[in-house]
C-alpha cells in the first residue's frame, strides 16, 4: 500500500510540475525593445518575469551544433538582419514546437522556426517570442567589464558595462506569428 501511495504522489507531483510550466508559458508577457532586452540581466527584479520581443529571425549560415544544445537566433525589427536588433534567444533545434530544425547543409534563407502550435515560420515571418527571464539572484552579480564602442561621431571609446546577474536568461519560450 505504501508503494502505491508513493507512486501516486510521484505522478501527481509530476503532473503539477507540467501544469505549472504550461501555465507559465501562457502568462502575459511585457513587450520590450532591443535596448531593454540588453538590460534585462542588470536588474534582479526581472527574475521570473515574462517578456517578449517581436521581430524577424536571422541565423548566419555558419553554425556548429553540439549534442542537444540550443542555437542562438538573433531577432531584428526588419527581415534579413536589417533594422533594430531586438535580442538573441536560444532555441532548441529539432523541436516540433517553439524551436527549429537545422539541416546539415543550409543557407540563411532556409531557416525554419516552429511556433507554439508546430506551424513553420521562415525568415520573412514576423514573430513574437515570449520568455521567462531566469536569473541567479542568490549570488552577487558579475561586475561590469570594459567594452570598446563607437560614440555618436564614430570615435572608439572604452565604456564600463554595468554589473549583470548570472542565470539561464530567456527560458520557457513561446513563439507566435505576429500580426
Amino acid at each position: 500500500m505504501k508503494i502505491i501511495k508513493g507512486t501516486i504522489s510521484s505522478i501527481l507531483f509530476g503532473l503539477l510540475l507540467i501544469l505549472s510550466s504550461c501555465k507559465n508559458n501562457n502568462e502575459p508577457a511585457t513587450p520590450i525593445n532591443g535596448e531593454q532586452f540588453e538590460k534585462l540581466r542588470e536588474n534582479k527584479e526581472n527574475d521570473g518575469k515574462r517578456f517578449s520581443i517581436t521581430g524577424y529571425p536571422y541565423l548566419d549560415s555558419d553554425v556548429t551544433i553540439h549534442s542537444d544544445l540550443g542555437v542562438l537566433i538573433d531577432f531584428y525589427s526588419q527581415p534579413k538582419a536589417q533594422g533594430e536588433y531586438m535580442g538573441s534567444i536560444k532555441l532548441g533545434y529539432k523541436d516540433d514546437k517553439n524551436g527549429m530544425f537545422i539541416p546539415n547543409q543550409f543557407e540563411a534563407d532556409d531557416l525554419q522556426i516552429s511556433d507554439n502550435e508546430g506551424n513553420q515560420l521562415g525568415i520573412n515571418d514576423k514573430m513574437t517570442v515570449s520568455f521567462t527571464m531566469e536569473l541567479d539572484t542568490n549570488r552577487p552579480p558579475h561586475q561590469g567589464n570594459n567594452k570598446l564602442v563607437k560614440d555618436k561621431n564614430g570615435i572608439p571609446e572604452m565604456v564600463e558595462l554595468p554589473a549583470t546577474y548570472y542565470g539561464d536568461g530567456p527560458s520557457n519560450i513561446k513563439i507566435e506569428k505576429a500580426q
